[in-house]
């Protein structure tokens, strides 16, 4: 894959935060240094980030679709209520049978939803 300095730009903000960003937020962001930026360019570059392993994608519980730059093995927490996504790091072990049947595990993403600390505490 060919780097651009739109894709270098998106993939440097996408590193530079421990946040979880829609396209649009990494758009308004990109265009602070490349103001003529579109959004389609910003969603081709994320595909291509996400297909290459350098971007993964977070679901949130409305559907909608959040980019981590940051991808060492972890599962992802998202608040039902503000919306926010956490990243836990986890140690898995293997789902009993999987490895012993014959499939082979690429990789494994884990999205768990409730209530973060924050918002629980402000529901008492």
């Amino acid at each position: 894959m060919r780097n651009t300095r739109q894709r270098e730009e998106i993939l440097d903000f996408l590193h530079s935060k421990r946040e979880h960003y829609t396209a649009v937020q990494i758009y308004d962001a990109v265009r602070q240094k490349i103001p003529d930026i579109s959004l389609g360019t910003v969603y081709r570059n994320l595909g291509k980030l996400v297909e290459s392993g350098e971007v993964v994608t977070v679901g949130t519980e409305d559907r909608s679709l959040c980019y981590d730059g940051f991808t060492f093995p972890h599962d992802h927490f998202v608040c039902t209520e503000c919306k926010k996504i956490f990243d836990f790091e986890f140690e898995h072990t293997e789902p009993k049978g999987i490895i012993s049947s014959g499939f082979e595990i690429e990789y494994e993403r884990t999205v768990y939803y409730g209530i973060c600390p924050i918002c629980k505490k402000s529901k008492i």
